[in-house]
């Protein structure tokens, strides 16, 4: 290499143009897909996503190949994306699971939160309460994932907040079946309690009002709104449900 040309050590050259945007519209398209903006059976064109984003078709057409290994998109025949459909059974699992972990980063959340954190909160809550009064569904998902994640990052565990990104994931586009009956999740809304019980850094409690609103959520949407089809059940499946 010419002396000319080569890097003085103390000036390195890092490549980070290419990489950051590549990120940059993985998370935009993710972010939309967990707050339900996306349909579920919804097809996504990289063509069209890359002029609303205003970049080029590369980036987009990586961000959906990474959300079809995440289980966040579906691959048509044709070889299209589609925001997949979801069964009752799923939809089951997947907020049951999500009770689960996000109870669990709740509680390693509390006693970690600082007042701007706890100021983002009261806001967010603040927010869905004004969301549900006016039945704005668009409102209410962005309240509802800020407030969330807002505790989660508090929580020092990244493996579990991964885990919980990817089945928001799959429940997300789902949530939209909020939409018409929107003024009547006063009861299954716990945040106000959770945040009440993070703010006495009282984690069992606040992590209980978490799991609370996510499976009252859950009750709802299994009650009211249409699903795909179960898929078939496998014979342990079978004989587990034959249990009283």
């Amino acid at each position: 290499m010419d002396s000319n040309t080569r890097p003085k050590k103390s000036l390195p050259l890092v490549r980070i143009d290419f990489q950051s945007m590549h990120d940059k519209v993985y998370e935009q398209i993710t972010k939309v897909l967990m707050r339900g903006g996306f349909e579920p059976g919804q097809k996504v064109s990289s063509r069209k996503l890359a002029a609303a984003l205003g970049t080029s078709d590369m980036p987009v057409r990586a961000a959906l190949g990474r959300l079809l290994a995440e289980g966040g998109l579906v691959q048509n025949p044709n070889g299209t994306f589609s925001v997949p459909l979801i069964s009752k059974r799923k939809f089951r699992e997947v907020m049951e699971l999500r009770a689960l972990l996000e109870g669990r980063a709740t509680a390693e959340a509390c006693g970690r939160i600082d007042e701007p954190g706890f100021g983002e909160l009261r806001e967010c809550a603040a927010g869905l309460r004004s969301a549900i009064e006016r039945n704005d569904i668009h409102e209410y998902l962005d309240f509802n994932q800020r407030l969330k994640f807002t505790i989660y990052r508090y929580s020092p565990s990244r493996t579990l907040l991964t885990h919980i990104e990817l089945l928001w994931l799959q429940s997300g586009p789902f949530l939209r079946h909020l939409n018409t009956d929107l003024n009547q999740m006063t009861k299954a809304n716990f945040h106000d309690e959770a945040i009440a019980a993070l703010e006495r850094n009282e984690s069992a409690e606040a992590a209980a009002a978490i799991s609370r609103d996510i499976l009252a959520g859950m009750a709802f949407l299994l009650e009211r709104a249409e699903f795909a089809g179960d898929e078939p059940q496998t014979g342990d499946d079978a004989a587990a449900g034959d249990e009283p």
